[in-house]
């Protein structure tokens, strides 16, 4: 096969399609979010307070209120096909790469898939069950839940990229360029940990970069340069 990733670029291609979807769905406006926040969907999944919910969805009796749950409510139920495809994504890219380099390590990136699939699943749960309880506003026990499930998304895909960060450091310009990307989010995703709000909104940007970058990798990589490389570093 000349280029080794195609599969994962195949996969990536549904991502992006996917992705351009759910920016079209998602609201893009919200009565008022957390500070640093600017993006709704990037602040409902990190809220903490029952407050914050309220101000994000607005007043209960207001036409824009179910204007933005709805939209939300759509996005998320789109999102469990697009959590499929980008866990998919990293899984056959972390395998293709412990394949080629035989290190057990980037075994690592393949099997922490699953756990961000899983940590998507449930924070999309919470994130439905939330809106579905808005007009009693008993959605505490959601709120405690989703923070879990939110960094278990979140930090997974962080620490898979950085379990393929020697990988990228051995290649080309494409490659640094999402070593350097990796790294910076996981820089962001401390911060955002640390101190919620603008970081959070950088911290995910970065990700969808690093995405796109790999999926861009997946179809640009051949095979013989692989082995050239190789040759190079021995």
């Amino acid at each position: 096969m000349k280029r080794p990733f195609i599969l994962a670029g195949i996969i990536g291609i549904c991502v992006i399609i996917t992705g351009i979807i759910l920016f079209v769905v998602f609201p893009h406006h919200a009565d008022k979010m957390p500070a640093g926040f600017f993006t709704p969907v990037i602040a409902f999944e990190f809220i903490r307070t029952p407050q914050e919910v309220f101000d994000l969805f607005g007043p209960l009796d207001s036409p824009k209120h179910q204007e933005i749950v709805k939209a939300m409510d759509l996005g998320n139920r789109i999102d469990f096909l697009y959590m499929v495809l980008y866990s998919a994504f990293l899984f056959v890219f972390c395998r293709r790469v412990a394949l080629m380099r035989e290190r057990k390590v980037y075994h690592l990136g393949s099997m922490l898939s699953p756990v961000i699939l899983v940590g998507d699943f449930l924070e999309n749960v919470q994130l439905l069950g939330i809106t579905s309880r808005l007009g009693s506003g008993d959605f505490e026990h959601q709120l405690r839940l989703l923070n879990i499930f939110t960094w278990q998304k979140w930090g997974g895909i962080t620490l898979t990229f950085l379990i393929l960060l020697p990988y990228f450091l051995q290649g080309g310009i494409l490659s640094r360029i999402i070593a350097a990307g990796s790294a910076l989010a996981a820089v962001l995703a401390a911060i955002a940990f640390i101190h919620r709000g603008i970081a959070d909104e950088f911290f995910s940007l970065s990700v969808m970069v690093v995405f796109l970058l790999m999926i861009s990798y997946s179809f640009i990589i051949t095979r013989e340069e692989l082995s050239g490389r190789r040759s190079i570093s021995s």
